[in-house]
C-alpha cells in the first residue's frame, strides 16, 4: 500500500480540509512535518494557503526544502495545491521579491488590476486542460469549474520559460482578467493546482483520487 503524506508546514489552514477530503475518498494517509516521514513517502501532497514568503520560510525552519526537492527529482508523485503550487516556482512577488523552491522556472505575480475583476479571485472558475493525457484530469470534463481563492498567479506568458526545462509539460489554463496557469504537469510525477480540489466538490475529489491512484 502506498504511503501517502500530506505535508504540514505549520502555517496556513487547508491541511485539514485536504485531510477531510482524503478521508472521504477512503484512503489511509499521514499528516506530517517530519523530514524522515516525508522522505519515506510514496506520494506527497503539499497544500497551502496564505503568503508565498511564509510558506517558504516555514519550509526552511522545518528543514524541508531540500527533502521536498529531492523527492520531486526522484520521481515521487507530488501534488502542490494553491500556495503549495506557487512555491514550486523560482520567484514570488508577494510583499517583495522572494525565492521559491526553484523546481519550476517562472514568477508568481499579482493579478493585473482590471475593471470588473476583484482581487483576490474568490469563487468558481473554469479550468481548460490542454492535454487529454494528463492523468490528473482523467474522467473530468474539460472546462469544468473548480474553486479558487488567490491574488497571485503564474501568467500564461511564463510557459515559455517552463518549456526549456520541461519540454513535455502541460499547463491547464484559466482566465481571470488574463490567462494564468491553473494546473501544471511536468509530464512525469509533478502536478500542481492553483485551485483547491478539496473545496471543489465531486470533481475535486475525483482529481485527488486520480492523483492517489498514480
Amino acid at each position: 500500500m502506498s504511503r501517502i503524506v500530506v505535508i504540514d508546514y505549520k502555517k496556513g489552514g487547508n491541511v485539514f480540509s485536504v485531510a477531510n477530503s482524503l478521508e472521504n475518498i477512503g484512503l489511509d494517509f499521514i499528516v506530517s512535518s517530519d523530514k524522515e516521514v516525508i522522505s519515506a513517502a510514496d506520494k506527497l501532497i503539499f497544500p497551502g494557503v496564505g503568503s508565498f514568503q511564509t510558506a517558504v520560510d516555514q519550509l526552511e525552519k522545518l528543514d524541508l526544502k531540500k527533502t521536498i526537492i529531492e523527492k520531486i527529482n526522484s520521481n515521487t508523485p507530488f501534488l502542490g495545491i494553491c500556495v503549495g503550487m506557487q512555491v514550486l516556482f523560482e520567484t514570488g512577488l508577494e510583499d517583495g521579491e522572494h525565492n521559491g523552491l526553484g523546481v519550476i522556472p517562472g514568477t508568481v505575480a499579482k493579478f493585473h488590476e482590471d475593471a470588473g475583476h476583484k482581487i483576490p479571485q474568490i469563487g468558481w472558475n473554469q479550468v481548460h486542460n490542454s492535454n487529454p493525457k494528463n492523468p490528473l484530469f482523467k474522467g473530468i470534463e474539460n472546462d469544468s469549474y473548480f474553486y479558487f481563492v488567490h491574488s497571485y498567479r503564474v501568467a500564461e506568458s511564463e510557459t515559455k520559460k517552463i518549456e526549456n526545462k520541461f519540454p513535455d509539460f502541460s499547463a491547464a489554463l484559466t482566465e481571470y482578467g488574463d490567462k494564468f496557469i491553473s494546473s501544471f504537469w511536468n509530464g512525469k510525477n509533478l502536478f500542481a493546482t492553483q485551485f483547491h480540489p478539496e473545496k471543489s466538490g465531486e470533481k475535486g475529489l475525483k482529481l485527488l483520487e486520480n492523483f492517489l491512484k498514480l
